[in-house]
């Protein structure tokens, strides 16, 4: 059996089996917990002596923490952030030594959404931390309230980048990637009460995280539990218990493409594949 995805994207609400539908592929499978907490979560239902998993968790942003403060001649809105390019670089040492060991077969990245912030976050730091060198060369003292608060449009290209560099570098040693994602709501034009066009939310589900992450994707999983009949047949009723399923909507697979598209099946890889065999007539 080709044990061989490739880039997986695996999308849904809190609880409807994310990170359990991950941890069913292909061992050994090396997880990294950044949205700490899903791996304990999810890892009990399953074996785990072919998988580990370490986490990640995000630096506490103390100053911001403890909010804003009040000094004799003015008021400080805590704006550094401490931390963010330090935990990047770690995870992305952490994710190239699991991609050149050669027994390695899964790497899952849980959530991917999550560390879209981390790595947009650990650019956002670097450019802070260049404010405060060139300060420093001036002799003066530096205002807190001038720190950088977020990236503009234009500078979102290294962290753009890094993403890409993620998902190739997975592709390059033949390592299934599985980027767990949120849903956030989708905004553009739609109609408000009065018949204008305003910008809302469209009532549409998209991916939470790195804009591109789709079509980098070779396949593309929306998670959701459904009510499901087991143990009926013949003039008997099953009962009704809850299981966590996976609607396909982007497949560049061979022997699936897009007639798996909008197909729904259960959330294991074991599932995928009978699906694969099932179409290709095995």
């Amino acid at each position: 059996m080709d044990e061989y995805i490739g880039v997986v994207v695996i999308c849904g609400d809190e609880g409807t089996g994310k990170t359990s539908m991950a941890l069913t592929f292909p061992k050994l499978l090396r997880h990294f917990d950044i949205d700490v907490g899903g791996y304990r979560r999810a890892a009990w239902r399953l074996p785990t002596t072919e998988m580990s998993s370490k986490s990640y968790p995000k630096p506490i942003q103390i100053e911001k923490l403890l909010g804003t403060k009040v000094t004799s001649s003015r008021v400080v809105v805590p704006k550094r952030i401490v931390g963010m390019r330090e935990l990047w670089q770690e995870i992305a040492q952490d994710f190239v030594e699991a991609c050149q060991e050669p027994a390695v077969k899964t790497i899952v990245l849980d959530s991917a959404t999550l560390l879209w912030s981390i790595c947009h976050n650990s650019y956002l730091q670097e450019l802070q931390d260049k404010q405060l060198a060139q300060y420093k060369t001036t002799n003066l003292p530096f205002d807190e309230n001038n720190y950088r608060e977020r990236l503009q449009p234009i500078e979102y290209g290294p962290a753009n980048d890094k993403m890409r560099t993620i998902v190739h570098t997975a592709r390059s040693y033949k390592k299934n990637l599985i980027l767990v994602h949120y849903p956030t709501d989708e905004y553009g034009m739609i109609t408000d009460n009065k018949g204008n066009m305003v910008e809302g939310k469209t009532g549409i589900k998209i991916l939470d995280g790195f804009k591109e992450t789709v079509k980098l994707a070779d396949l593309v999983l929306w998670t959701r539990v459904k009510d499901v009949e087991v143990g009926g047949g013949i003039n008997k009723k099953g009962t009704i218990e809850k299981q966590p399923i996976a609607k396909i909507t982007k497949c560049g697979i061979e022997g699936l493409g897009l007639s798996a598209v909008d197909l729904e099946i259960s959330a294991t890889f074991e599932a995928i594949v009978n699906l694969r065999n099932t179409m290709a007539g095995v």
